[in-house]
């Protein structure tokens, strides 16, 4: 170190001491805390609750997370105000009774349909693998407030989840308690079982949950078509399943799952995916008109897009 010093000299080192009186670096700081400016503090507008906020910012373009709904859950709730107060515009997407928009479909089934058939068809195990939950309950808050949702940053996995959530939480399901009964299904024969589904089962059926079931499955059937998602209309059904069915028995709702050649509910979703044409045929009308479609699959999906386009 003594040899260094030799070398360079004490006077070719000059160290200067920052300088604090600078502008750009100057603080204002006294005993260890900061001097508030009074000017700054003037221009804020302090807002009590989400709905107060509403009035001024779009909420729906604003990623709010499910804390802070809490928080304002809180608020809202203690405090005393006038009835006339404007509420958060936002509708419940998830868990309430399906209603269908004219000539349309719930937010979230259109556009996670879309986004998976464009996206999703080379994504092996498709409807099968689990995303984190942090992702999907994000997106699901998202919807549930009327939020803009960003699938291309949630992934295909995220939107195929959310598409199966949708259907296993209504209010009323498909098939069981409220739906189509399991004695009609176990009825199902062992000849003829895609005319019984669609003569027999479908008609148990309301027309709301056929039109939703009518896009599901074209995009299922679609999905068993590419070889790269490795999902057959049997692996598909087995998925799928379980969120179309409810009953006050778990262990009949566990015997409807299974699909195959058994009378169960697996069965009559792999039906509806394999023979989608010849299952759908009044859905298929009443979407694409009188007319014969060429490839009723894609012609339906392709509505749903056109769905997106105008909302």
């Amino acid at each position: 170190m003594s040899s260094f010093w030799h070398r360079v000299g004490r006077r070719s080192l000059s160290i200067e001491r920052p300088r604090t009186d600078e502008p750009r670096t100057r603080h204002s700081l006294d005993m260890g805390t900061i001097r508030r400016s009074q000017k700054f503090f003037a221009k804020i507008t302090w807002i009590d609750t989400l709905a107060e906020l509403g009035r001024h910012v779009p909420l729906g373009q604003i990623s709010v997370p499910q804390a802070v709904y809490e928080y304002d859950a809180r608020v809202e709730k203690g405090a005393t105000r006038a009835v006339v107060e404007q509420p958060i515009l936002h509708t419940r997407e998830f868990g309430v009774l399906l209603a269908m928009p004219p000539q349309g479909l719930p937010r979230p089934v259109r556009e996670t349909l879309a986004f998976v058939r464009h996206n999703g068809l080379r994504t092996e195990g498709l409807f099968r693998r689990s995303p984190p939950s942090t992702a999907l309950r994000a997106a699901k808050d998202a919807y549930d407030h009327s939020q803009y949702v960003d699938l291309e940053i949630a992934g295909v996995n995220v939107a195929a989840v959310l598409l199966k959530l949708f259907v296993r939480e209504l209010p009323n399901p498909v098939f069981g308690t409220n739906g189509c009964s399991y004695d009609v299904v176990r009825a199902m024969p062992s000849d003829g079982r895609v005319d019984y589904v669609r003569d027999t089962i479908l008609e148990q059926i309301s027309d709301d949950y056929r039109r939703l079931l009518c896009f599901v499955c074209a995009l299922l059937s679609q999905v068993a078509r590419s070889s790269e998602t490795r999902m057959t209309a049997y692996n598909l059904a087995v998925v799928w399943a379980p969120n179309m069915l409810r009953s006050n028995d778990p262990v009949a709702d566990i015997n409807m799952c299974p699909a195959g050649k058994a009378s169960t509910v697996g069965a009559v979703v792999q039906i509806m995916v394999e023979h989608f044409e010849q299952v759908f045929t009044r859905e298929i009308a009443s979407v694409l008109g009188p007319a014969e479609p060429s490839d009723a699959v894609n012609d339906i999906l392709n509505t749903v897009d056109l769905m997106n386009q105008a909302s």
